[in-house]
């Protein structure tokens, strides 16, 4: 549809990108809400890769392995689902005499009795969320990180803009906040990040789960992040004795060119992706509604979590606990 040049009568019908009225060689597109004409920049595009780590074990094996599968959820929120997983045992946590996973640490020593934290209050409104993954046959309950442990984290500043990880951190300590979720920083990390990324490596981080990897890099070295994708989030889960699945780590990587100072000087929209992708870590999948922070592109003023995003973020932050992950 054609812009009009801006004259009254010829606007259009629907919010989207037009033609801009205003350009001077008759070539660009500017944003129409739906009432005004406002930015001309392009939107930023957003990526997520949640990786299940294993193969659901035998109902007459009380014991975790681990193999990976991958869904990947492409810029138009397609997915490529699990399938053919057994059924979810019945009861809110695991059994707290199965040993732990195979090929993976002993349980944590770090679980408690209950959640570490509570998610915020919910906001009234008709906003829409989705979930990454719901638990083997039950399209009620999402995969989640468990509750009752800290999940810790590790940044590789290479390549990170100067306000990078302060930036990091208040997104952080704002997504803990939604979703009632402990986060717990190790500090720097000389990790380097690839596609796949192992979930537990002993020779670098320990008896224990590998924290989860925040790191810039560019379309070169990691190309997951080619064209106008800025960021890219891997959820990583392993699958319980019962054949639930929990998160127990992830990686977050980001376009340090695309989102230095110089390409995007209004830092806000920086951490609203920032946002965008720790949503994604934690089990949030792009929604198509796009006055949602976790619509797959930037939207011209949003820049912090909605209504539908808080739900979500809060329904994650209530979910079972798994002592012996």
């Amino acid at each position: 549809m054609a812009a009009g040049r801006g004259r009254e009568g010829e606007h259009p019908t629907e919010p989207g990108w037009y033609p801009d009225p205003w350009s001077a060689t008759g070539d660009g597109e500017r944003y129409f809400d739906g009432k005004r004409w406002g930015t001309s920049e392009k939107p930023l595009g957003r990526h997520t890769v949640a990786t299940l780590e294993a193969r659901p074990p035998k109902p007459d094996r009380l014991r975790r392995v681990v193999l990976p599968i991958t869904i990947l959820v492409v810029l138009v929120a397609a997915v490529w689902g699990v399938t053919q997983l057994p059924g979810r045992q019945s009861g809110n946590e695991e059994s707290a005499f199965s040993p732990g996973v195979k090929g993976g640490p002993p349980p944590s020593d770090e679980i408690a009795k209950q959640p570490l934290g509570t998610p915020a209050p919910v906001p009234d409104g008709t906003g829409q969320f989705e979930v990454s993954q719901h638990q083997p046959g039950d399209a009620k309950v999402p995969v989640a990180f468990d509750p009752c442990r800290p999940i810790h984290y590790a940044m590789s500043v290479t390549g990170a803009p100067p306000d990078g990880p302060e930036m990091i951190q208040s997104a952080i300590q704002r997504v803990s906040t939604a979703t009632g979720l402990k986060f717990v920083y190790d500090g720097p990390s000389g990790e380097t990040p690839i596609k796949d990324r192992k979930p537990f490596q002993p020779e670098a981080y320990g008896d224990t789960w590998a924290p989860v990897l925040i790191a810039w890099a560019d379309e070169t070295s990691f190309p997951e992040l080619a064209g106008y994708v800025a960021g890219v989030s891997s959820p990583q889960a392993v699958f319980a004795p019962s054949g639930r699945i929990v998160y127990v780590t992830g990686q977050i990587v980001l376009d340090g060119q695309q989102l230095s100072v110089a390409e995007v000087p209004d830092r806000a929209q920086v951490e609203a992706i920032l946002l965008h992708e720790l949503g994604h870590l934690v089990g949030l999948d792009h929604t198509s509604d796009r006055s949602q922070l976790m619509y797959s592109e930037t939207q011209p003023g949003v820049l912090t979590f909605g209504d539908g995003d808080r739900r979500g973020l809060a329904l994650l932050g209530r979910q079972a606990c798994f002592p012996n992950v």
